[in-house]
């Protein structure tokens, strides 16, 4: 008997997240809307981070995308919203996951915020990815 695995990318491809990007600063060029892109990270070798994507990705909106740097690094786009009611979105979302997984400890992943406004201008990935990720202050 033949067993077949279905496997899905760890990560995505670079090239989808330069397009999401540029998608991004469009949308808010020219339909002044503020949207919001999180860099969400877990310590190397987390095992319950890759669940935590599957489940974001499972109770985010249709138009909201996840990119997979890498197993413990990922790009969250949140359409539509400000920081404020991004973080109450992403905190409801956490406890939720964290009822219906219960560990000994809670999880801990580390997110921070880029409000995207029309007022912001054009944005290159290096930009997004220093404010989510790098040692730049965040961005509101």
């Amino acid at each position: 008997m033949v067993q077949a695995h279905m496997t899905r990318e760890l990560n995505d491809d670079p090239r989808k997240l330069s397009q999401m990007v540029a998608r991004i600063s469009e949308l808010a060029a020219t339909h002044a809307v503020s949207s919001v892109i999180v860099g969400v990270a877990a310590d190397e070798g987390d095992l319950l981070f890759p669940d935590y994507l599957a489940y974001l990705e499972s109770a985010l909106r249709v138009e909201d995308q996840i990119f997979r740097m890498t197993r413990e690094r990922a790009v969250l786009y949140l359409s539509d919203v400000t920081a404020t009611k991004a973080a109450e979105v992403l905190v409801r979302i956490f406890g939720q996951f964290c009822d219906e997984f219960p560990t000994a400890e809670a999880p801990e992943f580390a997110q921070r915020m880029l409000e995207v406004t029309p007022a912001l201008g054009p944005l290159s990935v290096k930009e997004v990815l220093t404010s989510v990720f790098g040692s730049k202050e965040v961005m509101h």
